[in-house]
């Protein structure tokens, strides 16, 4: 078929795909193929009337026709001519249907390739040959009065150059059907020669084929005999004991004296490989890699399928979001690799909590989804989520580590919480945002509440978005006032964001959304620079021992140029690197520990101060806290809070102060807000206090004012101590 053009005609309303389309075909060469398009069946029948066209690629949702009806309607009007389906409907039973009515194959849109419908296009060509030789053949074989030596001479010629096994079935005078011919190509497909079937009951043959098969192909082969019509079927036989080929079959019954089918010719092809490669195919396109799980598409479809059947029936089905809990710490502390293992050994103990009817897709990261296309009632959900959360308890054995992790869940039921997939996922992951959001390890089911809080979100995401071109956020500045002398050693600075329509936005609302957005770093980067830029002012007042405290999150510090920034701020500005202290979390400082300690160490030669921030809240221990090159400890609010009534919190505050001071570390207490409360912080010999009992937070000039009461001011021609 080289060098050959093949003119296809293709039958589809959809100009987009058909574009597509085009440019797929435009690209093979061996055959080249030339396209043409009929928007509509009737039109596409009046296309093939001109009898050009060698083949046919036909959508099933037309304008004017639509199912099997439009397969009939193509192959009433050319009944010779090769169609392939390309429909949008991934149905095993509609396939079958549309390949028994005569159709060379089914693809179904996107679930192939250039490749394979390159491929799917010349074996649909190739059996069209065949058939159509063979067909002459008879017909010649009919009116022909060679002599008999001619006439085997010439069929053995014939069948020997079609890639397939011809055969031909006869009715014997018992009303059985014997194998009168078939071709030496058998024994490629099966493993046994020619010679060994010629004579025998075609029952020799469907005995090879896998029971599984067996009844569908009988059954395309009695419609043939009773109605003297075409059959073609796609079924799997056995070549060997622990090998079976995937066989293409066309054939047609054969009317005798009395118009009755005497005999029934036709043709094999192996097409294990062209089959393999589909299946392999469509294992890439709706299988996730690593878990083998069905991925976001395939989830989308059946989920697609079960909110119209639900309607259909008015029953409920349930959409559940498993996200695995700080499986991004796993990640980074333990290397991808682990956390791989990880998400394959959760798919293994969450498909032990499914039904067959259920589907579990992995939709990338550590999350899930869970399809339940019939539920009772809510409780049936919550029954699964309780499931979920429970087969989390026992940790997870992955190579030498015991991985303990949590996860959070969300559930959105339809149609109440949606009617079509897409508002339900929206919606079931708004859910599952809210469990992480009120503790984590948990389940929440979804409400209109939780919708307005995700408008809500949105709102501000977008706005966020715009916040520094439209110089929006302003910073405020909370004194730190040093117990031993009684001055302002430093500030803190604090972010606030002046949303023109909604006021002042504190940060715990907005800097999530910037972390997850990755809004974080240039808005971080403002924040460093504006603070630095103010501390370059109260240097040149003479204020050149004050510190400015800028706080650092998790995503901000392990940025890959966060050294160089801070660097070049310092550049920028001209402050001394001592007066800049960086504050970083507990649970940030001990994530991706070699990386963090080479972090720490270089902004620490550039003579930065650092501040783990929140102590006590996180995990943190004293081999670390020896190891790292910090300076000052800070003590999370919380326990400051109940310092006077808790005991515990007492003995907690006593313990960090004395640790620290034994590290040569100096100690801050925030939120400090009573007198009695900084009693007994100085008791214990807390070095710096910072809270609302001396000073909120306030702006720029306003926190100058107490500083130039309090702090200790150096004039610019005496030098630094």
């Amino acid at each position: 078929m080289k060098n050959k053009v093949v003119r296809i005609l293709v039958i589809e309303d959809d100009p987009n795909y058909f574009v597509l389309l085009n440019e797929r075909l435009s690209q093979c060469r061996e055959p080249a193929f030339e396209v043409f398009r009929a928007k509509m069946l009737q039109s596409g029948l009046e296309r093939l009337n001109q009898s050009d066209i060698q083949l046919v690629l036909l959508d099933l949702t037309l304008p004017d026709s639509a199912g099997l009806d439009t397969v009939v309607a193509v192959r009433k009007a050319v009944p010779l001519m090769p169609v392939i389906i390309l429909t949008g409907v991934d149905d095993s039973e509609l396939a079958a249907k549309a390949i028994s009515l005569g159709a060379q194959d089914y693809l179904v849109k996107g679930s192939f390739d250039r490749e394979l419908l390159n491929k799917s296009i010349l074996y649909a060509l190739e059996r069209h040959e065949s058939q159509r030789e063979l067909q002459k053949y008879y017909q010649e074989n009919q009116e022909s009065q060679r002599t008999l030596v001619d006439k085997e001479e010439r069929f053995k010629s014939l069948v020997s150059n079609i890639p397939g096994a011809v055969y031909r079935y006869s009715l014997n005078t018992s009303g059985t059907w014997d194998i009168e011919f078939i071709s030496e190509a058998i024994y490629d497909i099966v493993g046994i020669r020619a010679k060994e079937f010629v004579g025998q009951s075609i029952q020799k043959y469907f005995d090879l084929i896998l029971p599984q098969d067996r009844e569908m192909v009988r059954e395309a082969f009695n419609r043939s005999v009773q109605s003297a019509s075409v059959f073609n079927v796609d079924y799997r036989i056995f070549k060997s004991e622990k090998d079976f080929r995937w066989v293409h079959e066309q054939g047609r019954g054969i009317l005798g004296e009395g118009g009755k089918v005497t005999h029934v010719d036709g043709v094999m092809f192996d097409v294990t490989e062209r089959t393999k490669e589909k299946e392999r195919f469509h294992q890439l396109v709706y299988y996730d890699a690593l878990t083998g799980l069905p991925n976001r598409e395939l989830f989308m479809d059946r989920l697609d399928q079960s909110v119209k059947e639900v309607k259909r029936k008015k029953e409920s089905g349930a959409v559940l979001i498993v996200d695995l809990d700080h499986f991004k710490r796993i990640n980074d502390t333990l290397g991808h690799g682990i956390g791989d293992q990880l998400i394959k050994a959760v798919s293994v103990r969450l498909q032990k909590i499914m039904y067959e009817s259920d589907t579990i897709s992995r939709i990338g990261g550590g999350s899930f989804m869970f399809l339940l296309p019939k539920v009772a009632k809510s409780e049936h959900a919550e029954n699964v989520a309780n499931k979920i959360l429970t087969a989390f308890k026992s940790p997870f054995r992955v190579q030498e580590h015991d991985l303990f992790t949590t996860c959070s869940v969300g559930i959105a039921l339809f149609p109440q919480d949606g009617e079509d997939p897409q508002s339900l996922i929206k919606n079931a992951d708004a859910a599952m945002h809210l469990a992480k959001d009120r503790g984590k390890d948990r389940y929440q089911l979804y409400s209109s509440s939780i919708a307005n809080n995700s408008f809500e979100r949105m709102v501000l995401e977008n706005s966020l978005r715009r916040a520094l071109e439209k110089d929006e956020f302003r910073l405020h500045y909370q004194p730190q006032l040093d117990l031993r002398t009684g001055k302002v050693v430093g500030v803190e600075t604090l972010v606030r964001w002046q949303h023109p329509d909604l006021g002042s936005i504190p940060p715990l609302e907005f800097i999530p959304i910037a972390e997850e957005t990755g809004l974080i770093h240039p808005i971080g980067e403002w924040i460093l620079r504006t603070a630095c830029e103010q501390k370059s002012i109260w240097q040149k007042a003479g204020f050149r021992q004050l510190r400015v405290s800028v706080n650092l999150s998790a995503r901000q510090f392990h940025y890959a140029n966060m050294v160089d920034m801070v660097m070049g701020i310092l550049r920028e500005t001209g402050i001394d690197p001592k007066s800049l202290d960086l504050e970083i979390t507990e649970s940030t400082i001990m994530e991706r520990l070699e990386e963090t300690t080479e972090t720490l160490r270089r902004l620490k030669e550039m003579g930065c101060h650092i501040t783990i921030d929140d102590f006590g809240t996180g995990y943190s221990s004293l081999t670390y806290l020896k190891t790292f090159p910090i300076n000052m400890l800070k003590i999370d609010k919380s326990f400051v809070d109940n310092i006077v009534t808790d005991a515990d919190d007492r003995a907690i505050t006593q313990a960090i102060i004395s640790m620290a001071h034994s590290l040569k570390l100096e100690v801050v207490a925030e939120g400090v807000e009573e007198e009695s409360q900084l009693e007994i912080l100085k008791m214990q010999g807390c070095d710096i206090l910072q809270g609302f009992l001396f000073s909120k937070p306030l702006p720029a000039d306003d926190v100058t004012r107490v500083i130039e009461q309090t702090a200790e001011k150096v004039s610019p021609s005496q030098p630094q101590s």
